[in-house]
């Protein structure tokens, strides 16, 4: 646990990115790995990836991963499987329902949390498009480019971007609908390209721009 100030706890997106502190409880920090599971319902994520991952172990499907902006509560069905585990380092606040409420009338947290949830709206109609139009190809090269979006750290001499999400085969095929096979070989014909470098830690997208224009390609 660590109390800093907003300004030093958030990344790009953050709801309280620039502001000055709040009355906020301390900051938790977590490492991948660690399950994130608020005792008071609901927790603002201001660094890193979170991911919703639902079954038993040791092979969790990874339902969606969400980050700065977005907003984890625990979830009430699915016989209560589904749980928030940290993808990478991951920081935020654990609120109560009241604290919550109270941030939000702040106009500047209002205005950017509608914000984030337009985005997020477009984010998933694009994708909705891609996941029924594209080929798994498509699919995993819309999917390495979101992530690199919103979670990438771009060296600026090389313009590369490296992304510390580290998922199994599994994970990642489940989340562009597809199997193992058919990932391993686009992620394979990928790296051949050397579009894209994939390691324990995290991936490296090289070339952002052929990967995007892969993304349009249809069935």
């Amino acid at each position: 646990m660590e109390h800093p100030s907003p300004a030093s706890v958030c990344q790009k997106g953050c709801l309280l990115e620039g502001m000055p502190p709040q009355r906020l409880p301390p900051c938790q920090r977590y490492q991948r790995g660690e399950r994130i599971a608020p005792k008071d319902g609901i927790f603002l994520i201001c660094r890193g990836p979170l991911g919703c991952l639902w079954g038993p172990e040791p092979e969790r499907s990874c339902l969606e991963i969400l980050g700065p902006g977005d907003v984890w509560e625990s979830w009430e069905y699915a016989a209560r499987e589904c749980q928030a585990w940290a993808l990478g380092e991951v920081r935020g606040y654990s609120l109560q329902r009241a604290q919550w409420l109270e941030l939000l009338r702040n106009p500047i947290v209002e205005e950017r949390l509608v914000n984030c949830m337009c985005q997020r709206s477009r984010r998933q109609s694009e994708w909705q498009l891609v996941l029924a139009r594209g080929s798994v190809r498509a699919r995993l090269a819309w999917h390495l480019v979101d992530l690199a979006q919103r979670f990438g750290e771009r060296d600026e001499q090389t313009k590369e971007i490296f992304v510390p999400i580290a998922l199994t085969q599994e994970q990642q095929a489940q989340l562009i609908g597809a199997t193992r096979a058919r990932l391993w070989e686009a992620r394979r014909e990928f790296e051949h390209k050397r579009w894209l470098i994939c390691g324990p830690e995290g991936f490296w997208v090289r070339n952002e721009e052929a990967l995007r224009r892969q993304s349009l390609e249809e069935f």
